[in-house]
């Protein structure tokens, strides 16, 4: 403790405040979060995914029962395999929930490194991480709860910092570069997304002269995105994409959307103005004051992710609540130190001026548009408060066994979700959110239905109904509007 002292009074001012801010905010998002998911605020998509996903790793089985589609069928999420070890020792939703809040954190720290290492400002790089824990984006991401592709966002900066100091001096380019693959590396294998950041990243370099480095990771995310993101997953998912349906007559796999871009631009055009893309981009860009316009190249880091969101037709892609917006917000980041940067090659007081802009605006949009406890949608976007019903949720699980197939209500997903049958209600009998129905076992194996009275659609109240009045479900125990049946026969 002491050396940690010492290290830490040696630092500049500003990297003291960094921490100690970091730190705060890593305690506070983690309080919030764990509160969400122990008052069962929390969904079967996406927490109850990973959480089944990791457990059946664990147990050397590879198909989740939440979304109908094999672990790596649904995305190329490697590094599950890291938190599998986590998961021996006893680790669960509010463990995953935790590390995503800090790695979220720990990115304001290398954010620092690399606002400092651009603007040589202890000040500046102070500001741009403030930034980013203000940023409402972050904020929401830790809200969603656990995504592997938000794990990935410490060791993309990582990797960006690396790359771009590769050149610094001679001696350590070697090094340097070895670092900056490795820690991309790291970050692609979170998810196979990640890897468009990785040919940005590239790009970047190949135009700033440093071609080596450069071409490397355009050639290796190129690769990677290729045999990962277009071959293997959808092989293991059986063409079932989790995510075709959503681009309407624009196509059902990239190459079919970009074709279809090119080859009928109206289609293109016309999405882009019914989703309203300029307000999209102004969402991502208005909390740093718009100053990553002034490094567009950098914007590459996020623009093929950010069309990938704005050309669906389903409105949460594009939304700055969920976890689609982690490319585009970090290359927004980036591209805001490169245009202060920019800024104060040209003129010193407009770059003074434009960093007191970024952290008005960083202030303004986390009360306005932010769910942080400042932030006006603090209590309308809800971090989980008790409620009776959390006893209901409590007392249904008392009674299931660790071994039993269960069908349930999406929101006591995630807090089961440590088997090999678990299903949302209705399925498996009737098919709702579930890809590969070839896949569903014989509904005869679930011995537990859980719902909360008065919750369900007609097609699955009268499913229950049939279920109860024939005598294959009873034994019903209510608590608090949480109602649990048992297979009777």
């Amino acid at each position: 403790m002491k050396n940690l002292a010492q290290t830490f009074y040696k630092r500049h001012w500003a990297e003291q405040v960094v921490l100690l801010a970091t730190l705060l905010w890593i305690i506070r998002f983690s309080q919030l979060v764990i509160s969400r998911q122990n008052n069962f605020t929390t969904y079967d998509f996406d927490l109850g995914i990973h959480s089944q996903s990791i457990w059946l790793l664990s147990q050397g089985k590879f198909f989740n029962t939440v979304c109908g589609l094999a672990v790596f069928g649904h995305h190329a999420q490697f590094m599950y395999y890291f938190l599998v070890p986590l998961q021996w020792l006893g680790g669960g939703p509010n463990l995953w929930n935790v590390l995503q809040v800090i790695a979220l954190g720990s990115s304001a720290l290398v954010i620092f490194k690399i606002a400092h290492y651009k603007l040589n400002s202890h000040i500046a790089a102070l500001i741009f991480s403030f930034s980013w824990l203000s940023l409402p984006t972050t904020g929401f991401l830790a809200w969603e709860t656990f995504h592997p592709e938000v794990m990935g966002a410490p060791f993309l900066f990582l990797g960006y910092f690396y790359a771009i100091t590769a050149s610094e001096e001679a001696r350590g380019r070697f090094q340097r570069s070895s670092l900056a693959m490795f820690w991309l590396l790291v970050a692609v294998l979170w998810k196979e997304d990640l890897s468009l950041a990785v040919i940005g990243i590239g790009v970047i370099l190949i135009v700033r002269n440093q071609r080596r480095l450069g071409f490397r990771l355009v050639l290796g995310g190129a690769m990677y995105f290729l045999v990962i993101g277009v071959f293997l997953v959808p092989t293991l998912s059986g063409d079932l994409s989790a995510y075709g349906a959503l681009y309407g007559n624009l196509g059902t796999t990239p190459f079919e959307v970009a074709k279809n871009s090119l080859l009928h631009p109206s289609r293109f055009i016309n999405r882009l103005s019914d989703n309203n893309a300029l307000s999209y981009a102004n969402q991502i860009t208005a909390p740093l004051a718009w100053v990553s316009l002034f490094s567009p190249l950098t914007l590459i880091i996020g623009i093929p992710q950010f069309f990938i969101n704005i050309l669906t037709t389903a409105d949460f892609t594009w939304s700055m609540m969920y976890h689609y917006q982690v490319l585009p917000i970090i290359a927004a980041v980036l591209a805001a130190i490169d245009g202060a940067a920019f800024l104060r090659r040209h003129n010193k007081l407009i770059f003074q001026l434009s960093l007191v802009a970024v952290l008005c605006s960083s202030v303004w949009t986390a009360r306005n548009w932010g769910n942080s406890p400042y932030g006006k949608k603090f209590n309308t976007i809800s971090w989980g408060s008790y409620s009776p019903m959390v006893d209901g949720w409590k007392a249904a699980m008392k009674r299931i066994g660790s071994d039993d197939a269960v069908s349930v209500h999406y929101l006591l997903v995630p807090h089961i979700a440590d088997r090999e049958f678990i299903y949302t209600y209705p399925n498996p009998w009737i098919a709702s959110n579930f890809f590969n129905q070839g896949r569903f076992i014989n509904p005869n194996r679930i011995k537990w239905i859980v719902v909360p009275e008065g919750s369900l659609g007609e097609q699955a109240k009268e499913l229950l109904a049939k279920l109860v009045s024939s005598g294959e479900f009873g034994d019903v125990e209510t608590v608090n509007g949480i109602s649990s049946y048992r297979r009777l026969r």
